[in-house]
């Protein structure tokens, strides 16, 4: 058998015609007896993606090959060269049947003996027949296997060469590297000794001529100039230096470890092949002018006539004057002492020079329009890429091109590439602890990697917690002479005094701010305000937020360290927060006499759409509260921190929402005022309470008890006494909270509060079905659904048909329940309220999977689950998981079910709800019920009736024990079912 490589691939025996089958045999014999695995097969034959079936296929077109290869044997066979084993497919080869072979062995033959060593290489050589497997296109491994025979085949070109010119024969130099160079212009190792051969017998200006067509292939290719030893071999044949001087090359080395930006450069690249001047603009740090050198040098080879590059700036930040820039240019370019004499006439003399070339020129650090106007060059054929802080709209016909915060993958890779990817690997979590820290700014990345990458043994967590602290930030992020501070330090000595200062007003909000709160700032109208903050923004201190702005971190850090509010600044602050209040007052209705008066457009925009305002704008009313109360207005900060809540909705959730209430309740303790003392520790009650920390909110809400009733306000004790009830009742004491609820029915009753008695009857009846009372329980709804009927309150109706449905559901009736869940549905898309609308969907989707719906069950359940995720009510969520398992369960998907309740668990043992847990424990039951793990589910199940009988919930007790029935025979388990069946009335 005798395979050729050394050309176009043949064989001894007649080898398949088909594309796939050639491409195989060519992988097999670049790594000829060994196996080559599957996979990598796969990516051989499919380079470009391979289809769902490529093993198959794989697996044919070996056996076929098999039988070409040796036909007549089995795959297992004695004699079979084409092998199968664990790690892949192996071809056998013997000694001399491939043609790579026999010259790889010639290559090191002949040793110093010099005519065996060049017959050697000649014979060598005379094994290729063209370009290596020059018939078939192959994957990396084969390509990378050519580009190695191709470098070897070169290698011993050039030994042959030295030896021909070294035994005189140059003529056979010529012969021989003629063609290569006249294919391969720019390769300076064969130029070079060609034409070292050709000066040798005689032919100078050919030898020459090949010179000078390196070095024209050379810049047009590479866009470099010839290396020494070309330079030399033009000295020996010329006799004189190549003097004639090279184009200007002024391009800054290009930064080793640039990463990212692909987008940004594909827009540069291409926007730098008109005259257009190009302007990448971009804040303080964010990696101008490292991305305007890559893409410079990406450009470089369409410029022959050179590159100039110029600093606008000075060292101590004034304006570079624009005749010294050109003075330096022109020279570059060839002008006369005579010519740049006549300071007068350079932009003219400019002009001129640039009409008929080709340059790229960089501009670095401009400040302005005009000062880049006046050194644009003339020619159609040059370009202009400049980098600067703004945008520099007024340069005609520029093409703009912003360079924004790093990507998260971006800047990982920038960090891994200073600091080293392993490293960071190890650390993941704390890494992008770190990459939040530096705010996607690449100066901060570049400043964090040389910092890790200067201490090896640093963990990245310990620099990431050094980061965490905001008045340390910027003293951590310094690196020699680069340093965050001073950048954006730099950039703000550019703006004018007032502009400092609103940027200062703004970041005190510490988040978005519209421009009516600009305007207030201000005290001017919103038009000039906005006018400002697209005037920072396009100096990139402010970051747009779709109708909103914000400061940029790095900004507000360096703000932070000179903030020292002036009388002002406080009078600014007061105004802002003032309008504030009477635009959250508008959207609740009601009216705020004696603070300013805010545009009429934004009131109008505020009515006709009051949930969508208070939705975008409750973080900003919460910096409000706080800013109001750090500057010693506690009547102001109390009805901010009122509004907030009100407005935030329920569930109000995160830091935010406790930070607010607490300096509520601070306020109104300033003030002097009980009653509005304990609607704040009501409200403080509450934000704990759906945070899940039930001890807390107890606390709260029994102080808030207490100042009421020395109060003697009746409506204020029946509200604090039904949220004590949710509490005692998830605690296990469902007789004390059903003693709270009736007082509080009572109390509320007596005072008038019918909402309050709709919601407490709500209440009453969901704790009526857990006791085991489901006659009351239906008595209680209907009751709160008809009480919120009366009082027009559409949504406390709504939440009570949310709850009776729950029951009507667990209880057979999915018809009426189906009802009241679609119009509760309704009622919740229609005010927005996402937290209602998520656990709308979650009984719905409960509906739909007992209903056998499965599909229908899960969509609901998952956009319940997705909802909660995004306000962050993991609570709630929890819930939604147990939900999600049963539905799995139902569709005979154990692991999906184990999954949502591993999930469910994790928050219900975290916020110690025993209710929650027992319901999961009860699915979980169940679950390993259905997988036949009998022992396992009858604990589980036992121990979820055990938590239940503790919590008082006799029917959830009695729905454990029944499937505890179904797979123990245990007598105490049935006995207990019916003792559990007395105390439930339906």
């Amino acid at each position: 058998m005798r395979f050729q490589v050394l050309g176009p691939l043949t064989a001894s025996v007649p080898l398949p015609s088909a594309a796939q089958p050639r491409r195989l045999l060519a992988v097999l014999l670049a790594r000829a007896g060994q196996f080559v695995g599957r996979d990598t097969l796969v990516d051989e034959l499919w380079p470009d993606g391979a289809p769902s079936s490529a093993a198959a296929i794989v697996q044919v077109t070996v056996s076929k090959l098999r039988k070409t290869l040796s036909p007549g044997l089995g795959a297992a066979e004695a004699g079979q060269r084409l092998r199968s084993g664990p790690r892949g497919y192996a071809l056998t080869v013997e000694p001399g049947e491939l043609d790579a072979d026999d010259f790889l062995t010639l290559l090191s033959a002949g040793g110093d003996d010099r005519v065996r060593r060049r017959r050697a290489l000649e014979r060598a050589l005379a094994c290729w027949r063209g370009d290596a497997f020059a018939d078939v296109a192959g994957g990396p491994l084969l390509e990378a296997y050519k580009l190695w025979l191709e470098d070897r085949r070169s290698a011993a070109l050039l030994q042959l060469a030295e030896l021909e010119l070294a035994d005189g024969d140059g003529r056979s130099v010529v012969e021989r590297l003629g063609p290569v160079v006249a294919a391969r212009p720019a390769d300076e190792r064969f130029a070079a000794r060609l034409a070292a051969a050709l000066g040798a017998v005689g032919r100078r200006e050919s030898a020459l001529e090949v010179l000078r067509r390196t070095r024209r292939a050379l810049w047009e290719e590479a866009g470099v100039w010839p290396g020494a030893d070309l330079v030399a071999v033009y000295r020996r044949i010329a006799g004189t230096e190549w003097t004639t001087p090279g184009p200007p090359a002024q391009l800054p080395p290009a930064v080793p470890d640039f990463t990212g930006r692909a987008a940004e450069l594909v827009d540069v690249t291409r926007a730098l092949r008109g005259p257009a001047p190009v302007v990448l603009h971009g804040a303080a740090g964010a990696g101008k002018s490292a991305l305007a050198v890559q893409a410079a040098w990406r450009a470089r080879r369409r410029f022959p006539d050179g590159q100039l590059t110029a600093s606008l700036r000075g060292p101590d930040g004034t304006p570079a004057d624009p005749a010294t820039v050109l003075t330096g240019f022109l020279r570059l370019l060839g002008a006369t002492p005579s010519e740049l004499a006549d300071r007068a006439g350079l932009a003219g003399l400019w002009r001129g020079y640039t009409a008929d070339r080709r340059l790229l020129v960089l501009f670095e650090d401009a400040a302005s329009e005009a000062q880049v106007r006046a050194l644009l060059p003339s020619g159609p054929g040059c370009a202009t890429l400049v980098t600067a802080r703004r945008e520099l709209p007024g340069l005609c016909g520029a093409r703009s091109i912003p360079v924004p915060e790093l990507s998260t993958e971006d800047a990982f890779a920038l960090l891994a590439a200073i600091a080293g990817e392993p490293r960071l690997r190890a650390e993941p979590e704390a890494t992008q602890r770190l990459l939040g820290h530096c705010a996607g700014l690449a100066l901060a990345v570049r400043i964090a990697g040389a910092k890790l990458a200067a201490r090896p043994n640093q963990r990245v967590a310990e620099l990431a917690a050094r980061l965490a602290d905001d008045r340390r930030r910027l003293d951590e992020l310094t690196a020699g002479d680069l340093g965050v501070r001073a950048a954006v330090t730099s950039a703000l000595r550019e703006r004018s005094a007032s502009d400092v200062a609103l940027l200062r007003l703004l970041a005190a909000f510490d988040g978005p701010v519209a421009d009516w709160c600009a305007a207030a700032l201000l005290d001017r109208p919103r038009a000039e305000a906005r006018d400002r903050l697209d005037a920072l923004a396009g100096a990139h201190l402010l970051a747009p937020a779709g109708p909103r702005w914000t400061v940029r971190p790095f900004v507000r850090l360096v703000l932070a360290e000179h903030a020292r509010p002036s009388v002002a600044d406080r009078a600014a602050l007061r105004r802002a927060c003032e309008v504030t209040l009477v635009l959250a007052e508008h959207a609740r209705g009601r009216a705020a006499p004696g603070l300013p008066k805010p545009d009429p457009a934004v009131l109008r925009r505020v009515a006709a759409d009051p949930p969508g305002w208070a939705a975008e704008e409750t973080g900003h009313l919460a910096a409000a509260v706080r800013l109001a109360s750090a500057h010693g207005r506690p009547e102001l900060t109390e009805r901010l921190a009122d509004a907030c809540a009100a407005l935030a909705g329920t569930p109000w959730l995160g830091p935010t929402a406790r930070a607010v209430s607490v300096l509520g309740l601070v306020a109104a303790r300033r003030r002097g005022d009980p009653r509005a003392e304990a609607a704040k520790l009501y409200n403080l009650g509450s934000v704990h309470w759906q945070h899940g920390r039930w001890r807390q909110a107890r606390n709260y809400f029994v102080m808030a008890e207490e100042r009421f009733s020395r109060l003697e306000d009746p409506q204020g004790r029946g509200t604090v006494l039904a949220a004590l009830a949710d509490v005692h009742l998830d605690g296990g004491d469902p007789r004390a909270a059903e003693a709270e609820l009736t007082e509080a029915l009572g109390l509320l009753r007596d005072c008038g509060d019918r909402r309050g008695q709709a919601a407490a009857a709500a209440q009453l009846g969901s704790l009526a079905e857990d006791v085991g009372d489901v006659r009351r329980a239906v008595e209680s709804f209907e009751v709160s659904m008809l009480l919120a009927r009366e009082c027009d309150d559409g949504r406390r109706h709504d939440q009570a048909a949310k709850r009776y449905a729950d029951v009507l559901r667990r209880h057979g009736d999915r018809d009426q329940a189906a009802d009241l869940l679609t119009g509760a549905l309704g009622g919740a898309v229609r005010t927005r309220e996402r937290h209602w609308e998520a656990h709308v969907l979650r009984s719905l989707g409960d509906l739909h999977t007992e209903a056998g719906e499965l599909t229908d069950g899960e969509r609901c359940l998952t956009r319940s689950l997705t909802l909660f995720e995004q306000i962050g009510h993991r609570h709630a969520a929890a819930y939604t998981h147990r939900s999600l398992a049963e539905a799995r369960r139902r569709a005979g998907d154990p692991a999906g079910a184990h999954r949502h309740l591993r999930a469910a668990m994790d928050v219900f043992r975290e916020l110690r709800d025993r209710r929650g847990a027992g319901y999961a424990l009860l699915s979980l039951g169940r679950t390993r019920a259905g997988d036949g793990a009998g022992p396992e589910a009858a604990r589980l199940l036992r121990t979820a009736a055990d938590l239940f009988r503790e919590l008082g919930f006799p029917l959830w007790e009695l729905r454990a024990l029944r499937e505890l029935n179904e797979v123990t025979s245990e007598s105490p388990a049935r006995d207990r079912a019916r003792e559990v069946l007395t105390k439930i009335r339906t």
